[in-house]
């Protein structure tokens, strides 16, 4: 998660307690291809940051 915490680094510092509290409610997942994080219709529950790859976005 070393990419998510220096992306957010960029925009404000951040103490040794913030960054374990933004760490404890993050996890990573891995999505293969033609595999969907949001559906649509649904009520998305999570964020993403994508750390390696494409992300495709249909809008209909």
């Amino acid at each position: 998660m070393k990419e998510l915490i220096d992306y957010i680094l960029q925009f404000g510092n951040l103490n040794k307690q913030q960054i374990d509290l933004v760490l404890s409610k993050v996890s990573e997942l891995k999505l293969r291809k033609d595999e969907y994080f949001s559906e649509a219709g649904r009520i998305p529950k999570q964020v993403g940051f994508v750390v390696n790859g494409v992300f495709r976005i249909d809008a209909c």
